[in-house]
This record gives C-alpha cells, sequence and structure tokens, in this order.
C-alpha cells in the first residue's frame, strides 16, 4: 500500500510497519499488539476509526478547511479593507509615504 485512507505511508515506514504489527518478540506478541493491550482507550479508537474510516476522515477535512477558512476571513476583517468598497480605512497615525503605498498594494 502506498497510502492508508488518504495518508501516504512513506518507503522507510512500511518495512518498520510490517514488523510492528507481525513481528513477535521472545514472549510471541508483536509490538502492536503490546502497544494495544496497554489501554482499553487503545481498543476503544481502533474500533471506533476501523467502524467510522472515511466518515472520520472527511469529517477532519472539512474542519481543517473550516478552520483555515475561518483564520483567513479573520484575517482580511483585521486589515481594515472593505467587502463592498475594497478601500482600506486610514488611521492618522499612518501616514507615510511607504505606508500609503503598501495599502496600495493590499486593496489592489
Amino acid at each position: 500500500m502506498d497510502n492508508i485512507r488518504g495518508i501516504k505511508i512513506p518507503e522507510k515506514d512500511k518495512k518498520v510497519l510490517l514488523e510492528y504489527i507481525f513481528k513477535p518478540d521472545a514472549d510471541g506478541m508483536t509490538r502492536f499488539q503490546k502497544d494495544w493491550s496497554k489501554s482499553v482507550k487503545n481498543l476503544l479508537e481502533s474500533a471506533y476509526f476501523t467502524m467510522k474510516g472515511d466518515t472520520l476522515l472527511k469529517a477532519a477535512k472539512s474542519e481543517g478547511s473550516n478552520n483555515a477558512i475561518s483564520r483567513f476571513k479573520n484575517s482580511l476583517s483585521k486589515t481594515g479593507v472593505s467587502r463592498k468598497t475594497k478601500k482600506q480605512e486610514i488611521s492618522n497615525e499612518d501616514t507615510t509615504l511607504w505606508s500609503s503605498f503598501a495599502r496600495q498594494l493590499r486593496v489592489d
């Protein structure tokens, strides 16, 4: 496999992953079995991800997109550029030539 549910697996991790899952130690258990059995939380998480799989990934991607859009809108609102007029509000202390030039670049 090159990816797991859209998450790329680097070549160097493929062999390590197979050994983690299938290669038993001296006690007959794999490292995965040992890690998995450490807590009930591992059982619940793996069962839930197995049950919901792609649905969870889609929800996470959607949430990430929504957060990115919200952060972008928030950063735009802080610039002082009006959506309707496309003009930036100018404060009295912001009157240098460089500030004026930079403001024009942001508005256009």
